[in-house]
This record gives structure tokens, sequence and C-alpha cells, in this order.
């Protein structure tokens, strides 16, 4: 399917155009010249919104798609735009209609084939207006990578890189918000406070351990947990248990308050950073639309994904579109927005680190408030005081929860702030404990136990602490070394890219501008960090490199740089099509340069063909000339109340026309192509033989009707050919079938089959073989340019067909 060329165009009731018009390009070239108002641009309309489903100059609030329809088609009336292709199976109708008072369209081709080249083809540069180039052109940096990247699918490069520091970044606050180190410092305390000595491996410990149990003379050296395990047993008293769980449960709530009270600056800092970044977003109502579009995207996006709406079409405007294309076009949106917003993503990072670290110490207090002695009645101060502060940190929780779009301010830390009332471990706790101890036998068996336990429990917490820091460590060292050379790497490949793509622009834009001061155009790109952030072009004045071109370049001279860019876009990136359309882009190029711009087209991109509106009379004239030559298709785009935009179609291209309708079955234009194509048959014959018609001022000669043509015709052979007037039955035929034709041209009932307009057709063709040569070579008309004095004879130019004829 790659190299799609365009074999026809019908386009009727879209936009300018009410009637149907066909172009017949045949995969060749066409140029188009139009006044301003005729209509002209309506075919580039017409492409556009066939491909792309929009029309960009008509995209806004403002105007919906209904402006695309033809202002005077009835609600009944579709509009349409058909294609034709290179590969026949492509062709296919997109239809604008209205269904309830709302905008539907469709395709008439479903196929798996055709829905691929749509989808490839959305995404190749086949349309350039004088007004992209000016956008382009007068862009920024941003805006040019944009462009660029829609071209090159660096966006989706991007949004896999964008995937990977995402997740790069959770890890990294993830390891910040469980506050791995505060929590092994708190244990190691625990250790100290046990064992009267800095424990970092097993046998540190069991040395410990044993110096400590030696009074006891168990008779059992520790050198293992098991062992540990096997002590514990031998010395324990059943009485001592119930005690000694309970101080381990009081630890645990030590240690967990203990942990909490260290961290409160990072909390503060955190929801610190948090609150400027979402005053920055509050205060830029710009920012606050990107916010709002976003999360309506993503919640459509959701919708979709989770198979809540399974229709074919937008949930929200209800317009007809596969749920493939919308998920892609979604994903595409979102992914625009979370980039070209700074402070948006700055807000992101500032509110998911403030997430996470409250989050993470809530974890911790839910864990603890599931302990079972917390709902003793000996523990309800200590429950009291760890739901307080469950409570104070969901106070953070509702801040951050905060909507931007609600218009409502977070509350400022002061608000917040933990005070030393909120973050102390009750009294309760050390009076318990100290209480719980005094319980205990006075014998070293009981507090040896003690300290043996805590001291084990301690370092097995250390141990699963540092081995889950390590873990996540390890995950964020290896996406961390994917990310750097995932950027390296996209960095070379732009690089590289970009010095060829340049090349490719710095030749057309040197064929267009040549033996001129400005050299070796270049794209160059601008990047902050690892991150691009726009492209520039810089490039030789006068041997200097500078940039950019507008400090430069006449306005001229910026149109040639950004039709360059176009150009050489779609050598490099159009895969599935082989056209391109060109509305009026050279508006603002001197005489000069409009000349080498129709020269680059037709010498480098002889093989594309090319769809050139304009409305520059001078320009039309230059290229019509050098488009002949390549057997270019040339038209003329009018306007007028009866027919709207239409084409005067010349007599081949008519005839081209009419055969594929015939072919196609296609009824309801052909009465109407038949009728014009016998006029100008007619006009061609009376013109060459001088058939006398009556005279009529101005172009009112050129609006006779077939019955006056055909009695002066018949009128003149009479007196001059008896050859010609034995074949008056011929032309009695088409005088017979051109009131079908007459009937077709005027509102009625008549609805003409098929067999009567192939019959009317075959006439025509009869009348036009009496008076048309059939050699090859000439195929010219009977005309008295021809005329033989000696035999009095008219004939064609190359003899062929001759008759007698009286002078």
């Amino acid at each position: 399917m790659s190299g799609q060329k365009i074999k026809s165009i019908s386009i009727k009731g879209f936009r300018g155009i009410r009637n149907q018009i066909v172009l017949l390009l045949s995969e060749k070239s066409g140029l188009f010249y139009g006044d301003n108002g005729t209509g002209k641009s309506s075919i580039a309309d017409a492409i556009e919104w066939f491909y792309k489903d929009d029309v960009e100059h008509l995209a806004s609030k403002e105007i919906d798609k209904s402006a695309l329809r033809n202002f005077s088609l009835s609600e009944q009336e579709v509009a349409s735009v058909q294609l034709e292709f290179t590969t026949s199976n492509l062709g296919t109708e997109k239809t604008l209609s209205l269904r309830r008072e709302k905008i539907a369209t469709e395709f008439s081709n479903h196929s798996p084939e055709f829905q691929q080249y749509l989808n490839k083809s959305g995404k190749e540069n086949l349309l350039l207006r004088y007004r992209n180039l000016v956008e382009f052109i007068n862009g920024t940096k941003g805006d040019k990578l944009k462009y660029l990247s829609e071209i090159i699918g660096y966006g989706e490069v991007t949004k896999i890189k964008d995937a990977v520091r995402k997740t790069f970044n959770s890890l990294r606050n993830e390891i910040k918000g469980k506050g791995f180190e505060n929590q092994i410092a708190n244990q190691q305390k625990v250790l100290l406070d046990q064992l009267g000595a800095v424990i970092y491996d097993e046998q540190q410990l069991f040395k410990q351990l044993n110096e400590i149990v030696r009074p006891l003379d168990t008779g059992v050296a520790i050198n293992s947990f098991n062992d540990i395990s096997t002590l514990i047993e031998k010395i324990k008293k059943p009485a001592d248990s119930k005690v000694i769980n309970e101080l381990a449960f009081l630890q645990r709530c030590k240690d967990t308050l203990s942990v909490l009270r260290s961290e409160v600056n990072m909390v503060h800092s955190d929801y610190a950073k948090f609150y400027t970044e979402f005053k920055r977003l509050l205060d830029d109502v710009e920012n606050i639309k990107q916010i709002l579009l976003l999360e309506l995207l993503n919640t459509g996006k959701s919708i979709i994904t989770k198979r809540i709406f399974t229709q074919d079409n937008c949930p929200l405007c209800l317009q007809p579109k596969s749920q493939a294309d919308l998920l892609t076009s979604l994903e595409n949106r979102i992914s625009e927005i979370s980039t070209s917003s700074e402070k948006l993503k700055t807000y992101e990072k500032a509110k998911e680190s403030i997430r996470q670290t409250v989050e993470q110490r809530i974890k911790r207090l839910e864990l603890l408030s599931t302990e079972p002695l917390m709902n003793s009645v000996e523990y309800t101060l200590i429950k009291s005081g760890v739901s307080a502060m469950r409570t104070k940190l969901g106070l953070y929780q509702a801040e951050i929860g905060l909507k931007i779009l609600a218009g409502k301010m977070v509350r400022p830390i002061d608000d917040l702030k933990f005070v030393d009332d909120d973050i102390s471990y009750p009294k309760d706790i050390e009076e318990r404990s100290t209480l719980l101890r005094n319980q205990l036998p006075k014998d070293s068996n009981a507090d040896i136990r003690v300290k043996i336990e805590f001291a084990r429990s301690a370092f097995i917490n250390i141990q699963k602490l540092l081995a889950e820091r390590e873990v996540l460590r390890k995950q964020k060292d290896s996406i961390e070394v994917v990310y750097n050379e995932f950027v390296r790497k996209q960095k070379e490949g732009l690089e590289s890219f970009l010095n060829t793509f340049s090349c490719e622009i710095n030749e057309y834009y040197q064929f267009m501008n040549p033996d001129e001061s400005f050299e070796d155009l270049k794209i160059v790109p601008m990047q902050e960090e690892d991150e691009l952030k726009g492209i520039t072009v810089q490039f030789k004045f006068n041997g200097r490199e500078v940039s950019p071109p507008q400090k430069y370049f006449s306005e001229s001279h910026l149109n040639c740089y950004g039709i360059a860019f176009f150009l050489a876009s779609v050598k490099a990136f159009n895969v599935n099509n082989k056209f391109i359309v060109l509305d009026d882009v050279i508006s603002s190029f001197d005489s000069n340069h409009r000349k080498r711009f129709a020269d680059l087209l037709l010498e480098r991109f002889s093989d594309y063909q090319i769809i050139l509106l304009t409305h520059e009379i001078e320009w039309f004239s230059y290229v019509k000339e050098l488009a002949k030559r390549k057997n270019w298709h040339i038209h003329e785009i009018k306007w007028s109340e009866s027919e709207g935009t239409h084409l005067e179609l010349g007599h081949n291209d008519l005839k081209e026309l009419i055969i594929q309708q015939i072919t196609n079955n296609q009824e309801a234009q052909l009465g109407n192509s038949i009728r014009s194509y016998l006029e100008q048959t007619l006009k061609k014959v009376c013109f060459e033989l001088e058939a006398k018609t009556s005279f009529r001022f101005n172009d009112q000669n050129e609006k006779r009707m077939s019955d006056e043509l055909l009695n002066e015709l018949k009128s003149l052979i009479n007196k001059k050919s008896s050859d010609l007037r034995a074949q008056t039955t011929i032309i009695d035929r088409v005088a017979n079938s051109n009131v079908l034709g007459n009937l077709l041209s005027h509102d009625n009932l008549f609805t003409p089959k098929m067999g009567d307009l192939k019959a009317f057709w075959n006439d025509i063709e009869n009348i036009e073989s009496l008076f048309y040569c059939n050699n090859v070579n000439c195929k010219g008309a009977v005309s008295l340019n021809y005329f033989d004095n000696v035999n009095n004879k008219v004939r064609c130019k190359c003899g062929g067909l001759v008759y007698d004829w009286k002078k």
C-alpha cells in the first residue's frame, strides 16, 4: 500500500462546493487556478477532512463541523468526499450528514486495509497552506519541536522516556518516603539500649548475646538464630510471657512514634514545596485550563480502557469514531498537554513526593493500630494518641487531594504543622513499661530474656529494612542506567537525523536562493539537562554562524525555508503516499523565488503527484507552461450563483469523466456530463466548419445550447457536403437524444436509466467519429483550415478523414 497517488477526487456539498465536482487526476499532478472566493481552498479542505476528520483553520470553539457542509444543503442531503487511489481497494467515500440535528461522519470502506492506510496517512505531511507556513515560521522553539515531533514520531519516543523517568522518580520517592535511615537508626538505638553495643552483623550480635547469657550457665552457645530460640525456650517461665509480650508491644509503639517524630521536618518540607507549586498553578488560568482538559482526557481514557463505554463513537460528543482511534487520539493529546506545561510537571512531582511521604507514615500508624493489645483497656490512651496522629496526617492527605480546578487554595503549612504535643508518644508508654518490668521476677533470667528478645527483634527488623532498601535501590539504579542510556541513544539518534534532515532542507533552500549570503542551514536542538525544549535554525551569514533566521531573513526567504522544511519532511517521512497538496503557499514570494519554487517542484519532485492551488494569475501562467510539458492536469476553478464552485473541464477530461461514470454506474451526474460534452463537441465542429450562428454579446457566445448548434450544423451540411448530407441520420439521432439532455438540465420528475444514458453517449460517439479523425497521431477535427482548393475537399490535419465541400 506504499506510494499511493490519487486517481480521482469527487466532492459534493462540502464547504463552497454545492454541486459535485470531479477531479480526474489519473495519478498525475494537477494545477488549479481560482480567484479568491471561488471555493478553490475547499478542495484542500476536503482532502484534509478526509484524512484528519477536521480542518485546522476551522477548528475552534465557535465553529462546529456543520460549517463543513455547504450552507445550501438541506438536512436530508449528504456532503461527501470520495477518493480513488493507486490501490483500487483503498478507494472510499466519506460522508458528512445530519442525523437528528447531530453531525455524523462515515466511511464507505470498512476494510482493515483501508483503516490501516488511513491511520498511517494521518501522521504524514500531505498538505501545506500559506497560513501553516506563517505559523511554523513564527512559532516558538517549542512549537517547531512539536511540529517536527509529529512528523518523525519523536513524541512517541519521548513518551517512552517519560515512562522510564516516571518509574525512576517513583522508586526514588518510595525510598525517600519509607524513611529507611530513620527506622534503621531507631532499631540500632534499641540494640544499643539492650546490649550496650552497636551491632552491624550477625557475628557481633551472637558474640554480644553470649556475653549476656554467660552468668546463666545454660550450656547453650549462641551461633545462630535457632540457638537464640533454643536458649529462650530453656530460660523462659510461662508466667513471664504475657508481660514480655506486652513489653514488646510497647516497644513497637515507641519505635513507630519515635521515628515519626524524627521525620516531621521532612513532612513539613515536602508540603511546603507542594504548597508553592499549587499556588503557582492556581495563579495561572491557562495552566488550570490545561489541567481541566488533562483530567477530562484521562477520565475519557479510563472509561474506554475499562470498557465502561464500548460504542464506536465519542462518549462526550457522540461523533462516530472507532474505540481504537479514539484511544490513540486521547493518548496523543494527554501526552501533548503533559509535556507542554513545565509548571504542571513540577507540581505533579511535588505532589507525588508529599503524597508518598504522608502515605508511608499513615501505613505505619495503621499497622500499629492492628496490634491485638491496642484494644485493651490499659492502652486506651496510647490508642487515642495513635489515632490523633493518624487524623493529623489525614489533614495533609485532604489538602493533597484538593483539586486545583476547585479554585480553592490549600491551607498553609502553619495550619498543619505538627507540634510537640502531636508527635510525643504518650507518657503512658514509659509508665506502663516501668510497671510491667516491676512485675517480672527479681532474677536475671527474666531481664536477660527481655534483652535477648528485643535485640533479636531489632536486628531482624534492621535486616528486613536493609534488604527492602537494597531491592528498591537496585531497581532504581537499574532504571537509572536504562534511562541514561536511553537519553544518550535518543540524543545521538536525534542529532544524526537532524544532520541528515538539515542537508535536505539546505539543498532545497539553496535551490530557491542560489548565490546568496545564507548558507549551510541546519536544525539545532535546544536542550536543558536531558530534556529537548525546542529546535532552532542556525546558518552561515557572510561566513559567520548565526541564529535564528527571523533576525536576518526577509519574508520571502523565511517562506523559502518553511517550504524547504515541509518538502524535506515529505521526502523523509511520507511512506504511504506519493502526493502532496499545496494551497496558495507563494503569497509572499517575490517573482524570482516563485520561478525557482516552480522549478524545484517540477525538477526535484517529478516522481510525486502534486496538487497545486493558487490565485496568483501570473504565477499560474508561468507554471502552466511548465506543467503542460509534464502532462499535468490544468484547470480553472470558477464560481457562479447557479453552479457554485465548479471546474470547467476540458474536452478530454470530460470524456474521461463520462467513461468513468458509465463504468461505475454513476447515473446521478452522468446526464449533465454527457450534455456538457455534446455542447463542447458541437462548438468545436461548428467553429472548424465556420457554421454561421446569430450574433451575441460578449460571453453569451459561450452559452449557446446544443439544439441551436445542431440546427446550424445540419443547415450548413445540407448546403456544403453531399458526403456529410448522407450521414444526417446520425445528426438527427443526436438531436433526438438531446431531448434527454435537456430534461436532465432542469428540475423535473424524469429519472433516466443507465440504458438511456449509454444510448445517448453512443450517439455522441457516432457524431464525434463523423467529424474527428481516429488516427492516434492526429485526433483532430475536420476543418476548413485544411481545405483542398483543387479537389474541393475538407479534411482533418493528417488527411485521414475527408469530405466533399462546396466553397
